[in-house]
């Protein structure tokens, strides 16, 4: 008969239950990534939805502003040029420049702030040139993009200098003399192929969707850990019966 003494199975009990604590926590992660994948997968699908479909009259009240986050809408009011503020810093083929953010005063309804588009540096020209009075209509896709603390890795605001690097509705609010600002802005969509700033962009949607990865590497960890603890096991018996 074969000699199969070298082939028993001794990982020890204080590995074995290591293991097999280290291999639940994994497929837990795993799994919770998978269903992150089927929520990204359904909103995804919503805002894909939303993006398409017609442009909708921007209610007077916030809670249902609110509620058309990442939708196409239209308001009506005065652009109050002369509160106007660069936010953030972005290039357009290779020269660096900000969103001009302008308050729209609405006669009935919160107001709120309207990302006109991209400009160059220096800002200065962009926030002193005078601009339209009148009442005008504005399309564009509305962002419940304001947050209650400065993100990670982002500058400090400099009212004074009218530069934001994140919109704190609160501040905001108080800097531009807008007690009632809603927390939300309105992403002009451009009325054709702009060359001259502000230059409104295209709405893109910029949700990414990294899940179906992550639960790939989990569920490989643990079966990797699970080759490594076979491995060991039997190694480990091969030298018990030396």
């Amino acid at each position: 008969m074969p000699d199969i003494r070298g082939r028993r199975f001794r990982p020890g009990w204080p590995l074995t239950l290591t293991t097999l604590a280290a291999f639940a926590v994994l497929m837990l992660l795993g799994t919770w990534q998978v269903q992150r994948l089927a929520w990204k997968l359904d909103l995804i699908s919503r805002t894909e939805a939303g993006l398409a479909a017609a442009p909708v009259p921007l209610p007077a009240d916030p809670a249902a502003m609110l509620a058309l986050d990442l939708r196409p809408v239209t308001a009506t009011g005065t652009l109050l040029h002369e509160r106007a503020f660069a936010y953030g810093t972005s290039q357009r083929g290779g020269q660096p420049g900000a969103r001009l953010m302008v308050p729209l005063q609405r006669r009935e309804g919160a107001p709120l702030l309207v990302d006109m588009g991209w400009i160059p540096e220096p800002i200065e020209a962009a926030l002193d040139a005078p601009g339209q009075p009148d009442e005008v209509e504005i399309t564009g896709i509305l962002r419940a993009d304001h947050q209650a603390a400065r993100p990670n890795f982002r500058p400090e605001n400099r009212p004074a200098e009218r530069r934001w690097y994140w919109l704190d509705t609160a501040a905001l609010a108080s800097t531009l003399d807008l007690p009632e600002l809603a927390p939300l802005t309105l992403g002009r969509s451009p009325s054709g192929a702009e060359t001259t700033p502000p230059i409104a962009d295209r709405p893109v949607l910029g949700l990414t969707n990294n899940h179906l990865g992550y639960a790939i590497t989990w569920y490989g960890l643990g079966l990797a850990l699970v080759a490594v603890y076979l491995a060991f096991g039997l190694a480990r018996g091969k030298e018990h019966n030396l």
